[in-house]
């Protein structure tokens, strides 16, 4: 009913701030994600919101709406409707990036839609690069040279992030380099803090450890992994 007053509002009335309030709280109690999101963007653009505040509304909403898509048609229906800024957020770009993988869709596009922020990783928080490298891990079956070129060399260019020693092992251990995976996984295995990468790592150091045929090495990775 609320809506439906708004919407009979004149324009004027209806692109107050006090209404569009309230219609961002009703459109939000119905689940609109769509209208309350449009609504956000209102608000904060006739800074209704502190700067701060107003982003962690959109994000939040946008986050919304890559989640609701339950397939990649959907979920390329949901990233378009995002605003180029919006895009540009890591946490968005990086849900939506694991999204499209978890439901199958392009992998390439995928990435296209991470290289953004893959651009920015000295601006990220430690907790997003940790998601970004599982974002990026989850599209590296059809990894193309440029990209792994591009972890290569960043990951030499910052030979104290883990997180890219991580990335980098993973992405030849699909190529079937076995040797540079075994050496860059071992060296995040000694500094990875997250305890999934860690646990990861670990696995992987093991399985290239009985490909090789070291059991002693194959056992004690297994049981690193084991302990997280």
């Amino acid at each position: 009913a609320a809506i439906d007053f708004l919407k009979a509002l004149p324009q004027g009335a209806a692109r107050r701030t006090v209404a569009l309030r309230i219609k961002l709280k009703a459109a939000r109690q119905l689940r609109n994600t769509v209208e309350a999101l449009e609504t956000a963007r209102l608000l904060t653009k006739h800074k209704a919101f502190s700067p701060i505040a107003g982003e962690s509304i959109v994000r939040g909403l946008a986050l919304d709406l890559l989640s609701d898509a339950h397939d990649p048609a959907q979920l390329e229906g949901a990233w378009n409707q995002l605003e180029p800024p919006e895009r540009q957020m890591p946490d968005l770009a990086i849900r939506a990036a694991q999204r499209l993988c978890a439901l199958g869709g392009d992998a390439a596009k995928a990435r296209t839609w991470l290289l953004p922020v893959w651009e920015r990783q000295a601006d990220l928080s430690e907790s997003q690069q940790v998601r970004l490298a599982l974002a990026l891990e989850g599209s590296l079956d059809d990894l193309d040279p440029a990209w792994l070129a591009r972890i290569e060399t960043t990951q030499i260019n910052n030979p104290r992030a883990p997180t890219l020693h991580y990335l980098a092992g993973m992405a030849f251990y699909k190529r079937a380099l076995w040797g540079k995976a075994e050496q860059r996984l071992a060296q995040a295995a000694l500094s990875l803090q997250d305890p999934v990468l860690h646990r990861r790592a670990c696995r992987a150091l093991a399985e290239l450890a009985e490909r090789r045929g070291d059991n002693q090495a194959a056992v004690q990775a297994w049981q690193r992994a084991a302990q997280g």
